[in-house]
C-alpha cells in the first residue's frame, strides 16, 4: 500500500496548495486537458499518462476522446495532496520521518 502511495506523488504536491488556491471558480466547471495542464502547471501528457495509471486527478469522459475534469474534484483531490511539513510527507508516504 505505501508503494502505491509513493508512486502518485509527484512536484506538484508541494505547491497543492497553492495551486488550489489560484484554482478558485465554480466548482461545477468542466476543464479540458489543457487548460487544467495550464492550471496545475503540467504538462498534457503528465496528465493523459496520469489518467492511464491512476495518479491523476479525477476525470469525467463525455465521450470516447473526451475527458473534462470538474472543478471542483480536482480542487479535492488536491486538497488530499497538501501537507504541512516534509516530515508529514515522508511519513504518509511510508518512509521514515
Amino acid at each position: 500500500m505505501a508503494q502505491d502511495i509513493i508512486a502518485r506523488r509527484h512536484h506538484l504536491d508541494r505547491r497543492a496548495a497553492d495551486l488550489a488556491e489560484a484554482g478558485a471558480g465554480d466548482g461545477d466547471d468542466l476543464l479540458n486537458t489543457t487548460e487544467l495542464a495550464e492550471w496545475l502547471q503540467v504538462s498534457e501528457q503528465w496528465l493523459e499518462i496520469g489518467r492511464s495509471k491512476h495518479y491523476g486527478p479525477p476525470f469525467v469522459r463525455l465521450a470516447p476522446t473526451r475527458i473534462r475534469y470538474k472543478r471542483s474534484s480536482v480542487l479535492r483531490w488536491l486538497k488530499e495532496r497538501e501537507f504541512s511539513s516534509t516530515s508529514q510527507y515522508a511519513k504518509e508516504a511510508g518512509g521514515a520521518p
